[in-house]
């Protein structure tokens, strides 16, 4: 439906300045994005939540590398990296879980409709993306899996029946980074066709090690292969076969102690209990790192999944069937758990997760009065933690040696030295009904409804085999452990269309993420009570506003939200490792805006901004600070990793390249974060708040007039902007002496520096 501009649009048409004859006349608009956040194929300007969304034209043009960089787009979305490379937190309002542990994730991920139940599985690049959307608030009826704060829908290209390509893209960088991308897709008869997307990257590594003279420490490498087969024997009826295995080996991130929390007392003291041989305590965020650090991270996981839909199965319905099955294996080593130049110990860990989903999906006519979702859901996976301490040659006189326990400490296994397990088994299934009253031409209801029944046994056992290790790190356990939960959640929304442009929208929502249990050694012992915490529910209210103004060529969306956590699931460390528990009430509330305007056929501008306010309701037993003891009362304090501002801008002008045909672009990009406390325990520590950075990005290359080739150079982190993407507190810092004055030496894992490159791509056909 399209309607007469409202006087609201042409208001701000003039006072941008825009509104004089020929501009709006243009014939050119912003590109339509097509989701599927409401499991039907819409205009973003069309659904009736805060959403973002990115074509894979867009991501390709920005660089995008992996999902990490998603975060530099998108507003109110953190997606970071802390001590593991496996350990990733992904945050919507400030809200998310890490990934190396049993919590669930916060902000669900799904692939072409599957739900990926580790966050570190979700390593890796982003490649042959289709569409990108980042659903903010909880997702609670229709994608419905610990969806509680949001959920990463991302959509790849499937085959086509009507082209025979081949694209070969290509780049090299500075320290030693290069990657190459083929993407095939071929119709093998008139039913059937083929994609193949083949991928290679590597990088050498920022870092330098002053320890053992290593300059090329955090490289990685990856492989993927990712295989799609598209069956069409009719209009109606489709069956999409995806098939894909990737591998990422690499020698983990760049950690450094950081220079603000270095004091004399505190280097006195490491570098006395360690016999002279502290970490680099020079101070500056340089790359540069003394410590053994040999890690190494090797991840290997497949997956299938097959995707039937029928559509005019009965009565217009549409019959929709995802079944799934993925094996993810991760092996980390680090071997200096401590982070210091010793052979202290070396922590291997061995992750296993193998998950099995199938979900049906009925889907009404469209153009009713009443249309509708209904569908079935459940979801298995059977998840293994293996984690082995074995102790260096320098942990006994050393270290044991601190509290005067050399001797003993040699009279038991090195290898070994503490062992623990964890197997959980987990089942969930749901049901769900989401349905939509058309009451006119401008005005929509929508209901929706989901019940959820999860199921979790798991056992955890801890093994000191040398007591003396034991002692410091890790207490000796053995636990059955069982955790059953039922579920309703729901969605309520109301849009109204002021015009055809123009669409308001109110929505009250519910969502959750299941309890569990703690799956890590702890240094005391915790009860079978302890190791198990309860589900983290949230309530979310949100008003927005969806415009497209001035002929297509400004898009403006903005929401307004509340969202109230009951039973945060909260961790605390405990010298090595985490223990998670229900930690009170928690009300991330704020605004997120997301601006496109294309003025001239040449200049396209995005611009994301996001405002949070982050504060805990109730929090009366949160984590000390370092070396205080005790608990403190977090009320009225704000969560971590929840910036107050955020801002993401990126520009692009293309042009004519005078008569030769083909064109030439600049594009510039700009992601700035305001000042926010990223450190690894909620307990509000001064010490690891980082200070408000931009990262700005520039590329600019030639097109060909056809589009068959292009050729790019860039630089990423323009300014070499020095950050940190988390913190936590040195490990067994009460023992080596650096938590003093309610503070301690801080670890920082390092943002990449300043990298240039080219690149460029071909299309055959």
């Amino acid at each position: 439906m399209k309607m007469t501009q409202s006087p609201l649009a042409k208001g701000i048409a003039l006072s941008l300045g825009l509104a004089a004859g020929n501009s709006l006349a243009a014939d050119f608009a912003i590109e339509e994005i097509v989701v599927t956040a409401t499991k039907r194929a819409e205009s973003i300007q069309d659904v009736p939540i805060s959403v973002s969304a990115f074509s894979g034209d867009f991501l390709e043009k920005s660089g995008l590398k992996d999902l990490q960089d998603l975060g530099n787009i998108a507003p109110n979305l953190t997606i970071s990296k802390s001590s593991q490379s496996v350990n990733q937190r992904i945050a919507v309002r400030g809200v998310g879980s890490v990934g190396n542990n049993a919590i669930d994730p916060s902000v669900a991920v799904y692939i072409d409709g599957v739900y990926m139940p580790r966050p570190g599985a979700v390593l890796g690049s982003l490649k042959d993306i289709e569409v990108a959307e980042v659903l903010r608030g909880p997702q609670g009826t229709l994608f419905g899996r610990n969806a509680s704060m949001g959920a990463l829908n991302i959509r790849t290209y499937k085959p086509s029946l009507d082209e025979t390509s081949l694209k070969v893209d290509a780049g090299i960088g500075d320290y030693g980074a290069h990657d190459t991308t083929l993407i095939a897709n071929a119709p093998l008869t008139d039913t059937i066709a083929s994609r193949v997307v083949a991928s290679y990257s590597s990088l050498d590594g920022y870092g330098e090690n002053s320890y053992d003279g290593n300059n090329n420490v955090g490289g990685n490498r990856n492989n993927s292969l990712k295989t799609s087969f598209l069956y069409e024997p009719s209009e109606n009826l489709s069956a999409l076969l995806r098939l894909d295995y990737q591998e990422i080996d690499g020698d983990g991130g760049i950690i450094e102690v950081h220079p603000d929390s270095i004091t004399a007392a505190r280097s006195a003291q490491i570098t006395a209990r360690t016999g002279g041989n502290a970490p680099d305590l020079s101070g500056g965020l340089d790359h540069e790192i003394n410590q053994k650090h040999n890690d190494q991270l090797s991840d290997r996981q497949w997956g299938a999944n097959l995707d039937i839909t029928w559509d005019d199965a009965f009565a217009g319905h549409t019959l929709r069937s995802i079944t799934s099955h993925r094996d993810w294996n991760n092996d980390t080593s680090e071997y200096s758990v401590l982070r210091l130049p010793l052979e202290d110990a070396e922590r291997a860990t061995t992750y296993g997760s193998q998950s099995f989903s199938q979900e049906l999906q009925l889907i009404s006519p469209e153009g009713e009065t009443f249309d509708y979702v209904a569908g079935l859901y459940y979801f298995q996976e059977d998840y293994d933690i293996d984690q082995d301490i074995h102790l260096g040659s320098d942990f006994c006189p050393v270290i044991a040696g601190i509290v005067g326990q050399t001797a003993a400490c040699h009279m038991f296994t090195q290898y070994n030295a503490i062992d623990t397990a964890f197997s959980q088994e987990a089942s969930s299934w749901a049901a769900f009904f989401q349905g939509t009253v058309h009451l006119n031409e401008k005005a929509d209801l929508t209901l929706g409804i989901r019940y959820s029944a999860d199921e979790k046994e798991a056992e955890f056992n801890a093994v000191g085999n040398n007591p003396v290790a034991g002692s410091l790190f890790a207490a000796t356990e053995n636990h059955d452990l069982k955790f059953d939960d039922e579920q309703v959640t729901w969605f309520a929304n109301g849009k109204y269309f002021i015009n055809g442009d123009t669409m308001l929208f109110a929505t009250v929502s519910t969502g959750y993420k299941s309890g569990g249990f703690n799956s890590q050694m702890s240094r005391d012992a915790l009860s079978g009570d302890e190791r198990i915490f309860d589900s983290e529910e949230v309530t979310n209210y949100e008003l927005g506003i969806k415009s497209t103004l001035l002929d297509g060529r400004l898009i403006a969306n903005a929401t307004l939200y509340r969202t109230d956590i009951e039973n945060f699931q909260d961790r605390s460390f405990q010298g090595l490792n985490f223990v998670v528990a229900n930690a009170g009430e928690l009300r991330q509330q704020g605004l997120e805006m997301d601006l496109k305007y294309q003025p001239m056929e040449e200049l396209f501008v995005n611009l994301g901004y996001s405002y949070l306010d982050s504060a805990f309701l109730s929090f009366d037993q949160a984590s000390p600070l370092p070396g205080a003891g005790g608990t403190q009362d977090l009320k009225g304090k704000p969560n971590h990793y929840s910036a107050e501002h955020q801002v993401n801008l990126s520009a692009q002008w293309e042009a004519s390249l005078g008569d030769t045909g083909m064109s030439w672009f600049v594009r510039g990009e700009a992601a700035w974060t305001d000042d926010m406390n990223i450190g690894a325990t909620t307990n509000n520590n001064p010490q690891t708040v980082q200070d408000a950075y931009t990262l700005t990005n520039l590329r600019m290359g030639l097109n060909a007039e056809d589009e068959r080739w292009n050729v790019s150079a860039f630089v990423e982190n323009l300014t070499d902007e020095e950050y940190c993407t988390s913190m936590f507190d040195q490990p067994a810092g009460s023992l080596l002496g650096t938590q003093s004055d309610n503070g301690t030496l801080v670890r920082c894992v390092m943002g990449a520096p300043r990298t240039i490159g080219v690149r460029g791509s071909y299309y055959f056909d």
